[in-house]
């Protein structure tokens, strides 16, 4: 679905910035490079290689590359040399044997994209990846609170979005839906385009994709099933405990 909304990513994604001194702080504790996986359009990827990290991004949708190409086209060539951007599904993904990433990352929700079958695939088939002292982190929607907005079909968020270069202003409404039976939740954005210069195919654009949600202890058995052991868990990117009301669930888990 992401080629459908790839130029509208950055407008409702660049004020999340919260988390960025977070993982460059826990690189900065690991040893080898960084390996994203959904690295979109390189909100992340940047800042990582600005700070002098090896960063290798990888994402299933030609759309969001290019997004990350323009921005790492506005870096200069020391950044750019640092940033390998690699196009694939991380569920077939095969990375290079024998080599090791410091820090492995599942950024904002992107884990929740994997229903629990694929999250346990994905997790076996990275593990070998993750070098001596490295970290795995995923951070993800606090499950409780999806949840309960999944269950109320009256919940609708309403973003106002300004892109200044072309002139135009975005309304971006979030609508949830509960999948009876599964903890996933059918996920609805609608883009209404407005201003003085639209494309012939903007106006309205209505998209949907599902996540997928697990609780804590679901999280913690999942890792150690699959070679990891649950370091911290916490609710906010400084690291405060997790608790219902917690904007996030954000668990850092080593071999």
């Amino acid at each position: 679905m992401y080629e459908h909304i790839a130029r509208y990513y950055d407008l409702s994604h660049d004020h999340l910035v919260e988390d960025i001194p977070f993982l460059l702080k826990l690189a900065a504790e690991t040893t080898g490079p960084v390996l994203e996986i959904g690295c979109g359009s390189g909100r992340l990827l940047v800042p990582l290689a600005r700070a002098g990290y090896a960063v290798t991004g990888v994402d299933s949708s030609p759309e969001m590359l290019a997004q990350a190409e323009i921005r790492l086209a506005a870096q200069s060539s020391e950044v750019r040399a640092r940033v390998q951007l690699v196009a694939g599904d991380v569920k077939s993904l095969r990375l290079p044997p024998g080599e090791f990433y410091g820090l492995i990352v599942f950024g904002y929700n992107t884990f929740m994209h994997l229903d629990e079958a694929a999250a346990g695939a994905v997790l076996k088939r990275l593990r070998p990846a993750l070098g001596d002292g490295g970290r795995l982190v995923i951070d993800v929607a606090n499950p409780i609170l999806l949840s309960s907005a999944a269950d109320d079909p009256d919940f609708v968020l309403e973003d106002v979005l300004e892109d200044r270069l072309h002139g135009k202003t975005i309304r971006q409404y979030t609508a949830y839906e509960a999948i009876p039976g599964e903890q996933a939740v059918d996920v609805t954005w609608i883009y209404e385009t407005t201003g003085d210069a639209l494309d012939d195919d903007e106006g309205a654009l209505k998209t949907r994709l599902r996540y997928h949600y697990l609780y804590p202890h679901q999280y913690d058995l999942l890792l150690t099933l699959t070679g990891f052991r649950l370091a911290s868990l916490s609710g906010d990117y400084d690291g405060s405990p997790f608790h219902e009301e917690s904007d996030r669930l954000i668990l850092l888990a080593a071999a």
